[in-house]
């Protein structure tokens, strides 16, 4: 079973640059929800010079815990 991760790089007209990630999700259609809304705020805001964003599967091993 594989859970997955979004994440999002971002750098911002101040020149900050920024790492994010959000929720574990349990299907990749749940993760890409999570970055819909993102992208949704950066476009709202204006304020990105540039952005990428992804969802990351993570396959736990059985001995792993979540």
């Amino acid at each position: 079973m594989s859970v997955w991760l979004p994440v999002l790089f971002i750098c911002l007209s101040t020149n900050n640059c920024e790492f994010y990630s959000g929720d574990i999700s349990v299907s990749v259609e749940q993760c890409a929800a999570q970055n819909d809304k993102a992208e949704a705020l950066i476009n709202r805001s204006g304020k990105a010079q540039a952005y990428r964003m992804a969802c990351i599967e993570i396959k736990p091993k059985a001995n792993d815990s979540l």
